[in-house]
């Protein structure tokens, strides 16, 4: 009865753990997120296309309660001639504004970041065409802060740098372009 006991208590153990890594691995891997806008969404406009038929530019209006568009344009998507999404995400005023997101031409993705009012703000990761990271650091409101971390091609973490008034993180901010002009 005791080897039984064990035997059942070794395998829901051992199951528990298989099940605590595939939700570990499945949590960790890159994975392609869904976009803000889908083809379909209501309220898209072609704007652009490639050669009269496949749609390169989406511009999304706000939809009124009786599913008419308005004049309001809320995000756009911009698209490869594969119909892979290139870039895209919300706006706001015409600008940049909640989630945005870049691909790979496999749709692998190449940026995610945070708008607010055109400005970058919050968690900027940057990847390789591989998945491996590339570099990630911190926004607040346009100007990089925090610390930024950049990686090689084999995803080794190669330097860290803290992002303060005086010194240069991401080198294309308004702060950075500053202090690369002195």
């Amino acid at each position: 009865m005791k080897n039984t006991y064990l035997l059942s208590t070794n395998i829901f153990s051992n199951c528990l753990l298989f099940f605590s890594l595939l939700i570990c691995f499945n949590a960790c891997s890159p994975k392609k997120p869904k976009p803000v806008f889908e083809l379909n969404t209501p309220g898209g406009e072609v704007v652009a296309s490639y050669n009269d038929t496949l749609p390169q530019i989406v511009v999304f209006y706000k939809v009124d309660e009786n599913g008419n568009k308005t004049h309001e344009i809320i995000g756009e998507a911009h698209y490869y001639e594969n119909k892979q999404e290139r870039k895209g995400g919300g706006l706001k005023n015409g600008k940049r504004d909640g989630k945005w997101y870049a691909f790979f031409k496999d749709g692998s993705v190449q940026t995610d970041a945070f708008y607010i009012e055109g400005k970058e703000h919050g968690i900027y990761n940057v990847y390789r065409e591989d998945g491996k990271p590339y570099f990630r650091g911190h926004f607040d409101h346009g100007n990089c802060d925090g610390t930024w971390y950049y990686y090689d091609e084999t995803g080794k973490q190669t330097r860290k740098i803290i992002a303060d008034e005086n010194t240069m993180a991401c080198e294309y901010c308004q702060k950075c372009l500053k202090l690369k002009q002195k």
